[in-house]
C-alpha cells in the first residue's frame, strides 16, 4: 500500500503531536532500519537506529519525541514524533501495511469451491475460500474473511470483520465476536474432556453440550484448543490475546483484555480476571480463581484462588519477591548441606567428649 507522511499524521493525530521535514513523502512498506530506502518507512527505537535509517536513506522515520533533538537540520525526510513508539507502531502497521486481509484479494467473493449451506446467512462483503466449509443456519457477519479449509458448523456465528485464518474450526453453536483474528489450526468447540468411571475402571464420556463464546476484539494465535462448556459457556472476554499452543479447558471464563502466552494451560471451571497477564507455560489447575490484575510469571502453577492482585511466580506459587529470594537460594544449597553436615558431626564429637555423666546431668 503506498501512503503519504501526511495522511498518517492526520489519521492517528493524537499519536503524533509533533512532525518534521517533508510530509509529502509517499511510503510504500515498513522495514527495519539496515533496509530502508527512499519508499520505506522506518520505526526507531534509539540513537542507533536513528542514524542507521538516517544513513539507508529511508523515506520516512517514526520516532519517540525524546529524541526530537537528534533529528539532523538537513534531514530531507518525514520524520513523526510519538510518545508511544510501540503504540504507534501497531496503530500503522495494522492501518497501512497489515497483508493478511490482501491474501483474499481486493473483491471479497465466495470462491465456487467452498460449501455453504443455502440457508446460511453471509453478510455484505464476505470473502469465503477454497475448500471452507459452511454449515448449516451459520451466520457470517459484514466484511468477514474465512480462510481456506476452515469449517464452521451448523448454528455458528462469525461476527462482522472478523479473520479466520486457514484451518480454523468453530463448531456447533460456537460464536466468535466481531474484529476477532483466529489463526491456523486453532479449535473453537471442540468437546471437553470429562469421563465417569465405573466399578470395573472403564471411562464413559459425558457429553459435553454447552458452547464457546468468544467476545470482540480477541485474537488467538495458532494451535489453540478451547473445549466447549459441559452445560452452559466457556468464555474468552473482549480484547483477550492469546499466544500459540495454549489450552482453555471446559468452563473456564478468560476476563477482558488479558494476555496469555504461550502453553498456557487451564483446566476445567477455572476463571482468570480482567487484565491479567501470564508469562509461558503457565498452569492453572481445575476450580481455581484468578482476580483481575494479576502476573504471573513463566512456568508458573497456580493451585489455589488468587484473591489480591499483584505478581507471582514459581510452584509452590508465591509473590515475586519471596520467589526471586527462594530462587536465590537454591544455589547455596549443597554448601549448606555440607556445612550442616560439618556441624552435627562437630556437635556429636562435642556429646562424645563430654562423657556420659555430663549427658546425664542435662
Amino acid at each position: 500500500m503506498q501512503v503519504r507522511c501526511e495522511q498518517i499524521a492526520t489519521d492517528l493525530k493524537p499519536l503524533f503531536p509533533q512532525t518534521r521535514g517533508d510530509l509529502q513523502v509517499l511510503v510504500q512498506r515498513a522495514v527495519p532500519p539496515e533496509r530502508a530506502d527512499a519508499q520505506s518507512l522506518v520505526f526507531a527505537a534509539d540513537a542507533a537506529m536513528l542514524q542507521t535509517a538516517l544513513a539507508a536513506g529511508a523515506g520516512a522515520i517514526v520516532l519517540p519525541l525524546k529524541l526530537a533533538g537528534l533529528i539532523p537540520e538537513t534531514a530531507t525526510q518525514a520524520f513523526l514524533l510519538t510518545p508511544a513508539l510501540k503504540l504507534a507502531m501497531a496503530h500503522v502497521l495494522q492501518r497501512y501495511f497489515d497483508q493478511a486481509r490482501g491474501k483474499f484479494g481486493p473483491v471479497p467473493s465466495v470462491d465456487p469451491r467452498a460449501f455453504v449451506a443455502p440457508d446460511a446467512v453471509v453478510g455484505e462483503g464476505v470473502a469465503i475460500a477454497a475448500g471452507a466449509f459452511v454449515g448449516r443456519r451459520v451466520v457470517i457477519g459484514n466484511g468477514a474473511l474465512i480462510g481456506p479449509g476452515c469449517v464452521i458448523e451448523d448454528d455458528a456465528r462469525i461476527g462482522a470483520n472478523t479473520l479466520l485464518h486457514a484451518l480454523v474450526f468453530v463448531g456447533q453453536r460456537c460464536q466468535v465476536g466481531d474484529r476477532c483474528e483466529i489463526h491456523p489450526h486453532t479449535t473453537l468447540g471442540s468437546d471437553g474432556y470429562a469421563y465417569a468411571q465405573d466399578e470395573a475402571g472403564q471411562h464413559h464420556k459425558v457429553p459435553q453440550l454447552g458452547i464457546v463464546v468468544v467476545e470482540d476484539d480477541v485474537e488467538i494465535q495458532a494451535n489453540c484448543a478451547i473445549d466447549r462448556a459441559a452445560f452452559d459457556e466457556t468464555r474468552i472476554g473482549q480484547g483477550t490475546k492469546i499466544d500459540n499452543l495454549c489450552h482453555i479447558a471446559h468452563n473456564c471464563q478468560i476476563g477482558k483484555h488479558v494476555l496469555l502466552t504461550g502453553g498456557f494451560f487451564v483446566a476445567g471451571s477455572s476463571t482468570v480476571g480482567d487484565h491479567c497477564a501470564t508469562g509461558g507455560r503457565t498452569t492453572l489447575t481445575d476450580h481455581v480463581n484468578v482476580c483481575a490484575g494479576v502476573q504471573l510469571g513463566g512456568l508458573s502453577a497456580v493451585t489455589k484462588d488468587i484473591t489480591v492482585p499483584g505478581v507471582y511466580s514459581g510452584y509452590p506459587l508465591q509473590p515475586l519477591k519471596a520467589f526471586l529470594r527462594t530462587t536465590s537460594s537454591l544455589a547455596h544449597l549443597p554448601d549448606m548441606r555440607r556445612r550442616l553436615a560439618d556441624l552435627e558431626a562437630k556437635l556429636q564429637r562435642l556429646e562424645a567428649a563430654a562423657g556420659p555423666e555430663t549427658r546425664a546431668a542435662e
